[in-house]
């Protein structure tokens, strides 16, 4: 550790006067500098010896806090084990107490055995080898058996409760812990052995009354086989061999005849079952493929001719369309900020004569009218700069002296401020390819190629992109957004060979809106728009994964709110060509549209500033909220009445599983039900997607983003995007082609009043 010089100064201050004689003299310090330098070593290194002491003991506390920590953490680990120790010993006296019920029934084999012993006897049949000796061993035997299992049982029981006192005494101590899980571990094998032999006693109990019953069909068999052998030989005694012999024969082979056929019958019958069986099941697997197909054929026809709108279809009124007779009109619109420029326009001279006597007519006033036209035109400004040379003979100012020239937003180009600001304004907020924007300013007059227009863009890119920043910034302090995604395409991946898909993603706040492009559709790409908001951030978004995972991520930071619209396409997809659904989708798009009612009829009473909500909030909050309720309800009792494979399980499904996310809009009135705010920015960037197939490149595609993000924002707050676009170029090329410094002249929420109104567009 290095010593500052007044430090050393007055050190060696004061060890000079410490070094005093008697007399009070200091000692001169130039005649011992090595005794000084010595002092200053020494306190040097007992600061150095100090420094490290200190630097130990912090180290020496960190390691005592995490060893705390660590011990604190296998305190819990052994609780736990000690709880699962717990229930593994309940559940072992669980078993053992199941198996010495079940044992008690062996007991009732001796006497099962003795009547079947009887009833061999009574039928005549061999019993060797159930000899009452052997079934007395085999008595024996399973007394013995039982016997040691309630024994072992006992003795189970009591090593259990014995076991369970120590772990209760010793559950910290990890050797015993570790001990006796080891005996509970034997014990269950113990247990298990027990409830094997269970299970033997019960196959015993069944293999008995399989005997039995098979002892009482072969006594019935057997009386029924002597009544029909009696029969057979009293028939056989009382007629002629001689004469019988034939006809026996005959009916004999006829006998097996027909029973062949019965049989070649009976397996063709099987088999017929079988194929039908078959074909039972391949027509019910070709019903609901040919349901599926139907309900694809629907939504793509749908999708391809229907209408756009998710309106559902309403009765017509008898009321006729347009203005109703005797209704006043709105008039004209007014537009008293165009500029006027008046005309006159008179008869031609041969017709202001009398046609008779050719005497001149007089002029008795005029008939006014107005016309609206607009004239566009390219045109070319021929900028004369006047050069002033001085005449005297002075030094002090410059010998020749001119006017400053025009500012160039580009040096090296002839197109002015208003042609970019045109080109912008046509290509990203008119949504036009390049090659129709090159081929309006040729109308206008201005030709201009189009590789002239898209080699521009990296001139532009700096420009916009502080821009774009600050938008974003401003966006991670609003505490509502929404957002969602689309598909983009990018040709030049396309070109080398690889993919050139890709996404357009947007974050919409209350007046700021940002996009972004990217090549993955993954939660990284939402964590660039998203890793800087604010807690308790609450985002509107559909059910995608991505979304979830950032949830995930931000622990906690961000909440989703789910949309019901795409909520309520679930039932709509469910139902498409399912002429049977349709009552059912309309029930269900019937309760979410009561939702929207409800929710509207309670954002009437709804006041942010007040710090208590009114009477009447609070009337509306309970009514959506008991409507809400039972919506879910309903869902969870349909959907625990259907099949697993029903088509109409997946939208309540859904609609139970997205429960918490869509209910958020009940605490916060803020938040609305549906994405539709996002849904409609993106429509504009679909639209010019559509129409020129994307971007080029992917510098080309960022700046797409960059400007749909800034004029968006525009047209958010309602400003005029090619005034704007306009004053902002002027002032980058009054910039030497930099942005501004200060941006807040620019953002519509730090602008004053007075330039908003400048920005704004007339009318």
């Amino acid at each position: 550790m290095a010593m500052r010089s007044d430090d050393a100064d007055g050190f060696l201050n004061q060890a000079a006067s410490d070094a005093a004689g008697t007399d009070g003299d200091p000692l001169p310090l130039i005649d011992e500098p090595r005794d000084w330098r010595l002092l200053y070593e020494q306190e040097h290194a007992r600061a150095e010896h100090e420094r490290e002491r200190a630097e130990a003991a912090e180290a020496r506390a960190e390691e005592l806090r995490w060893a705390e920590v660590d011990a604190r953490s296998r305190a819990g680990q052994w609780k736990t084990r000690h709880a699962t120790s717990q229930r593994k010993l309940k559940a072992i006296a669980e078993k053992t107490k199941k198996a010495h019920h079940a044992s008690k029934h062996a007991l009732a084999l001796h006497a099962e055995v003795a009547r079947l012993r009887q009833l061999f006897a009574e039928l005549g049949v061999d019993s060797g080898k159930y000899s009452p000796a052997t079934l007395r061993r085999a008595v024996t035997d399973l007394r013995r058996a039982v016997d040691r299992t309630e024994a072992r049982a006992e003795a189970e029981a009591a090593k259990n409760r014995d076991l369970h006192k120590r772990l209760v005494k010793e559950c910290l101590d990890h050797a015993m812990v570790r001990t006796e899980l080891q005996k509970a571990h034997q014990l269950y094998l113990q247990t298990s052995r027990l409830r094997e032999q269970q299970d033997r006693v019960w196959e015993l109990t069944n293999e008995c009354q399989i005997l039995r019953a098979a002892l009482k069909r072969s006594s019935a068999s057997k009386g029924s086989l002597q009544a029909r052998l009696r029969r057979a030989t009293e028939a056989v005694r009382s007629i002629v061999p001689a004469e019988e012999d034939p006809r026996l024969r005959k009916a004999l082979r006829r006998s097996r005849r027909q029973k062949a056929t019965i049989r070649r019958l009976s397996r063709t019958n099987a088999r017929l079952e079988r194929r039908v069986e078959s074909l039972e099941r391949r027509v019910e697997r070709q019903q609901a493929e040919l349901a599926k197909l139907r309900a694809s054929r629907a939504s793509l026809s749908h999708a391809l001719r229907g209408r756009k709108s998710e309106r559902q279809e309403r009765p017509r009124s008898d009321r006729p369309r347009g203005q109703q007779r005797g209704a006043a009109g709105h008039g004209g619109t007014q537009r008293p900020d165009l500029e006027e420029r008046t005309e006159e326009r008179h008869p031609p001279r041969a017709a202001r004569a009398c046609a008779g006597c050719g005497q001149a007519c007089a002029a008795v006033g005029a008939e006014q009218s107005t016309l609206v036209e607009i004239h566009v035109k390219a045109h070319k400004r021929v900028i004369n700069r006047s050069r002033w040379r001085r005449t005297c003979e002075c030094a002090s100012s410059p010998k020749e002296v001119a006017a400053p020239p025009v500012p160039r937003l580009f040096t090296r180009t002839l197109h002015g401020v208003s042609v970019w600001a045109r080109m912008l304004f046509e290509r990203h907020a008119c949504l036009r390819p390049v090659q129709r924007v090159s081929a309006w300013l040729g109308d206008q007059g201005l030709p201009v190629s189009p590789g002239t227009l898209a080699d521009s863009v990296p001139r532009f890119m700096p420009l916009f992109e502080p821009l774009a920043e600050t938008i974003l910034a401003h966006q991670n302090a609003a505490a509502l957004r929404h957002a969602d995604e689309t598909t983009w395409r990018v040709q030049s991946p396309r070109e080398a060979g690889g993919s050139g898909r890709a996404w357009l993603w947007t974050s919409v706040g209350n007046d700021a809106v940002y996009f972004h492009v990217d090549a993955s559709r993954s939660a990284e790409v939402a964590l660039k728009l998203f890793a800087g908001a604010l807690m308790y951030t609450v985002i509107v978004c559909d059910r995608y994964s991505a979304y979830k995972k950032l949830e995930r991520v931000l622990e906690g930071l961000v909440s989703l709110a789910f949309c019901w619209a795409h909520q309520r396409r679930d039932f709509i997809a469910a139902a498409a060509g399912q002429p049977r659904l349709a009552p059912w989708c309309q029930a269900w798009l019937g309760r979410i549209a009561a939702l929207y009612r409800l929710n509207a009829a309670r954002l009437e009473h709804h006041d942010p500033g007040a710090d208590h909500p009114g009477l009447a909030f609070n009337e509306a909050q309970g009514a959506l909220e008991v409507a809400l309720d039972s919506l879910f309800g309903d869902a969870e009792r349909e959907l625990a009445d259907l099949p697993e494979d029903a088509r109409e399980g997946k939208a309540l499904r859904s609609l139970v599983n997205h429960r918490e996310g869509l209910s958020v809009f009940v605490d916060r009135p803020e938040v609305p039900l549906d994405n539709n705010l996002a849904e409609r920015v993106l429509r504009g960037p679909a639209i010019g997607r559509g129409l020129s197939f994307g971007s080029d490149s992917e510098t080309g595609a960022r700046f797409t983003a960059m400007m749909h993000s800034v004029i968006a924002t525009l047209a958010l707050n309602g400003l005029d995007v090619l005034r704007w676009l306009t004053a902002w170029l002027s002032a980058c090329a009054n910039n030497g082609g930099r942005p501004p410094d200060d941006l807040s002249p620019w953002l519509p929420w730090s602008m004053d009043e007075e330039r908003r109104r400048e920005l704004t567009a007339p009318g």
